[in-house]
């Protein structure tokens, strides 16, 4: 366990899943967290779980897709908490659809939310570490999508590998400013933006999964908190510019990380939830 007391965290995208569960666990760690979400309603949440832990939440709507809005965000860190030292950009979706009826929109949301949005958390609180003076880490979530790729989630996919790509630049310019960047390539995650993939306990989709990754089940986000806190801590102090992939083994698994045929059938029910946690989030998605 890293020890960040003392230290803040401003991550993106905390209201839920990875997000939730890398701003639990660095606050059992010490650090007081600044959560910038759309989802006001799940940031809230995971602000109760960092102040039953005894240390400071904020939260603030902000959509990462905007430049004004996450240069205020940053700014609002550090007006709150006196300093910003650590940065999780952990915001993203998925969309998926074939190369030949794909609507743009689509396409340009998850360049906007998975590519820009992480350019822009990372370049606002660079800018706020750079002024403070004393230096900082960031890890940018990509995903194991940045190496593996089906054909529909060609989008998702480039803007993953797009991250991976950045996140080595960035290391070279903001390490003479003591700051580290890392990346991380999560497998399946339980979490709601995964479950079309990460099925239920028992249900085809997961036992098919589990069969299929070598370590023998589905990751969940403290899986991903727990290298995160290793980034961010003193031990991780000498590691930049780095794609860590964190799947179970997934990536060369026998059948990769694509279901068998008898999972599909029960993917239909996870992408009619998929589809009523996008039409709630759309409209705030679209507020730039």
């Amino acid at each position: 366990m890293a020890n960040l007391k003392g230290k803040v965290a401003f991550i993106t995208g905390a209201g839920s899943g990875i997000g939730r569960g890398i701003a639990e666990r660095l606050a059992r760690d010490g650090a007081d967290v600044f959560i910038a979400d759309i989802d006001m309603e799940g940031a809230e949440l995971t602000a109760n779980l960092v102040t039953q832990l005894g240390r400071r939440a904020v939260t603030v709507k902000a959509n990462v897709a905007s430049q004004v809005q996450m240069q205020k965000a940053a700014a609002d860190c550090v007006s709150q908490f006196g300093r910003l030292d650590i940065a999780i950009a952990n915001a993203g979706i998925g969309r998926g659809g074939s190369v030949l009826d794909m609507a743009l929109k689509d396409w340009q949301d998850q360049i906007d939310i998975n590519l820009t949005g992480v350019f822009l958390t990372v370049q606002a609180a660079a800018q706020q570490m750079v002024k403070l003076g004393n230096g900082g880490r960031m890890v940018c979530i990509s995903s194991l999508a940045a190496l593996n790729v089906s054909p529909f989630m060609f989008g998702y996919s480039a803007t993953k590998a797009g991250v991976a790509i950045m996140t080595r630049a960035w290391a070279q310019e903001l390490g003479p400013h003591g700051i580290t960047v890392n990346a991380i390539g999560p497998g399946v995650i339980e979490t709601p933006l995964a479950q079309g993939l990460a099925g239920d306990p028992g249900g085809a989709i997961r036992t098919s999964l589990e069969s299929r990754t070598p370590v023998g089940r589905v990751g969940k986000p403290a899986d991903i908190a727990g290298l995160v806190s290793f980034l961010v801590g003193e031990d991780g102090a000498f590691m930049s510019g780095s794609y860590v992939l964190m799947d179970g083994g997934l990536r060369d698994s026998r059948g990769g990380w694509e279901p068998e045929a008898k999972a599909v059938e029960e993917m239909g029910k996870h992408m009619q939830a998929a589809e009523a946690r996008r039409a709630k989030l759309q409209p705030l998605i679209d507020e730039r």
